[in-house]
């Protein structure tokens, strides 16, 4: 069983872009295609240093290249302030809204990323099964904080220690290391800059979650009250 979500890119006076995305039910994981990768999608190409396939046994391709390549030509055309407007339709909705292509791409990636199987990003992986197409930081503070506490849940039912917000910061410090090496990995492929300006747009979210959930969370706690009366 897999779950059918697409994204559609309608730039003025352009065809339409149209990405179908199948993913898997149970982990929610995209499915892989027999598309051969590129070679900037071998592991050992810009790998990052943080990587955890280090040995033999390591996959021949990173997880999150391959599966941005199977999008980055279609795109590449692209320039970061062109007007698009975007289609997300699943199951449960269609999701339309003016944008530009830069914000546009960055939600795509973000998807594509959560959902590619690798290591760094398995953590977003319930955001993407709940996908928000262009979340303000404010929803990606407040969805990514949600998803990381019933993790903590789950955690502890499995008997398990939970993990305090310190886990979520670190996971997206290594979202920040990710990010810099994908960027290293496109630098070389792309001709126009919407799809580097959308990394480096996910990469400004990974770097300012830690900020939010430092300071930001606090003013969330009156949405709360009703939980906290004694």
């Amino acid at each position: 069983m897999s779950s059918p979500l697409t994204y559609e890119f309608c730039p003025p006076d352009h065809p339409t872009i149209r990405f179908e995305f199948e993913l898997n039910d149970g982990q929610y994981k995209l499915i892989a295609s027999d598309q051969t990768p590129p070679p900037w999608a071998e592991l050992g190409f810009q790998q990052c240093h943080h990587c955890p396939y280090q040995d033999n046994s390591s996959p021949r391709h990173c997880p999150a290249a391959v599966q941005l390549a199977k999008v980055l030509k279609a795109i590449d055309h692209l320039v970061s302030y062109d007007a698009v407007d975007v289609i997300v339709k699943s199951e449960q909705r269609t999701v339309t809204q003016a944008s530009s292509a830069q914000e546009a791409i960055s939600s795509l990636l973000g998807l594509v990323l959560a959902s590619s199987g690798c290591p760094h990003t398995e953590f977003l992986r319930p955001m993407a099964r709940f996908h928000l197409p262009m979340a303000s930081a404010d929803e990606t503070l407040w969805r990514a904080c949600s998803s990381y506490m019933l993790a903590q849940y789950f955690r502890q039912k499995n008997g398990e220690h939970p993990e305090g917000l310190e886990g979520l910061l670190r996971r997206y410090e290594h979202l920040e290391v990710l990010n810099t090496y994908l960027a290293k990995r496109l630098r070389s492929q792309v001709d126009q800059d919407a799809c580097l300006n959308a990394i480096t747009l996910l990469d400004s979210y990974a770097k300012r979650l830690p900020h939010y959930i430092k300071h930001a969370v606090e003013e969330l706690k009156p949405l709360y009250q009703s939980y906290l009366m004694t």
